[in-house]
């Protein structure tokens, strides 16, 4: 894809990966695919400093080398969560790198050829990483790292909102679902909002995305704004 990404056009890339009866998660790793012109993409949530493993993925190539790098603990994605940046490995077969040498002969194995990490991150909080996949060797073009980027933040507030009306045990168990009527949720939200000088909306994205990425409930967080132990300025 060439150009800037619009949300409203990635929004459709999804929703026609959705009408071909692919799973929420699968559909937005699909669409990331299409948008991105890459081979294949996987998003990674990390809760706490631990990793969640892969939460959705394009493809089974792409499964298995998520798995290679979460039986590791190594890898670009991986280190895209841990400095918040983006991390590029355009060339896995280059004898002259260094940096995780078993993840890139475990990639190179099941055929991926280049890799990249994209934090997650809604505002300053970083809940995982989009991993993005090829199956030959190149750099990423300045509008694929530009769209990546904003693929990443969509993704991200997409997780946090499916979540929300998410049973225990699915997605990511940390963000506890509590009832938007909760009193102190509500507090919580309108204080966040005054303070990050955001919607309701983005504040209350803003403080599950807190939660998860300290591996807390909501409702402990909630409670630490109320208190005033808390800000988001």
């Amino acid at each position: 894809m060439i150009g800037r990404l619009e949300p409203e056009r990635f929004a459709q890339f999804v929703a026609a990966r959705v009408a071909e009866d692919h799973d929420p998660a699968t559909s937005l790793c699909l669409a990331c695919t299409d948008v991105l012109d890459v081979t294949g993409a996987g998003l990674m949530l990390v809760s706490g400093g631990r990793s969640l493993g892969c939460v959705g993925v394009s493809d089974r190539v792409t499964a298995a080398v998520e798995q290679v790098e979460y039986t590791l603990g190594q890898g670009p994605c991986i280190a895209a969560y841990r400095s918040e940046t983006a991390v590029f490995d355009p060339d896995l077969a280059d004898a002259g790198t260094v940096e995780w040498p078993e993840f890139r002969r475990g990639a190179l194995e099941v055929g991926v050829r280049a890799a990249f990490g994209f934090p997650l991150l809604v505002d300053r909080i970083c809940i995982g990483a989009l991993n993005l996949y090829r199956d030959e060797s190149g750099a990423l073009t300045d509008d694929q790292i530009d769209n990546a980027v904003i693929v990443a933040r969509l993704a991200s507030r997409t997780l946090l909102s499916w979540q929300a009306d998410a049973p225990p045990g699915t997605v990511a168990w940390q963000l506890e679902q509590v009832p938007n009527h909760r009193m102190e949720v509500h507090q919580a939200t309108g204080r966040i909002s005054v303070q990050a000088g955001v919607s309701l909306a983005d504040a209350l994205v803003l403080l599950r995305a807190y939660a998860f990425s300290r591996d807390r409930p909501i409702s402990d967080v909630a409670a630490k704004v109320g208190a005033g132990t808390l800000r988001f300025d």
